[in-house]
């Protein structure tokens, strides 16, 4: 059975720029999801006409495949929540939430039922205390 997966930002960048994590992209065994703060994040990223072009093409993809993940009402609701919770014990900045989008990505994937691949453990863990979702190392 294949089993569904959103790519965190940084996981992209090293497939992009090092053509790293090969697994990821077999379509016998995932079937990834694009959740759109890290779309936010890897347009950020882009610089120059090559970049610009392939990450259009990329969200083309997501888009067509409908696969591009946003949030639902509920989790709406829920990411409200969980930034609340992870602000009152002192985990979360309110004048600079850096794990916003942490969160974010982390209820999309409980929306689809999907696992986060991500190099970035240690966040998602503390994201992990507040709400049940899967996340692992590639």
């Amino acid at each position: 059975m294949q089993k569904k997966i959103i790519i965190d930002t940084s996981i992209y960048i090293d497939i992009f720029n090092s053509g790293l994590h090969e697994v990821l992209r077999n379509p016998f065994k995932y079937i990834v999801f694009l959740a759109y703060p890290v779309l936010h994040e890897l347009w950020m990223g882009a610089k120059g006409k090559k970049e610009i072009k392939h990450l259009a093409a990329f969200q083309e993809r997501f888009i067509r495949l409908k696969r591009l993940i946003i949030p639902a009402e509920n989790s709406l609701a829920t990411i409200g929540h969980v930034c609340h919770q992870l602000r009152i014990s002192g985990k979360l900045d309110p004048v600079y939430p850096k794990h916003y989008n942490d969160i974010s990505i982390a209820v999309l994937a409980r929306q689809v039922g999907a696992t986060v691949m991500t190099n970035n453990i240690v966040d998602f863990k503390t994201i992990n205390n507040i709400i049940d979702f899967r996340f692992e190392k590639p």
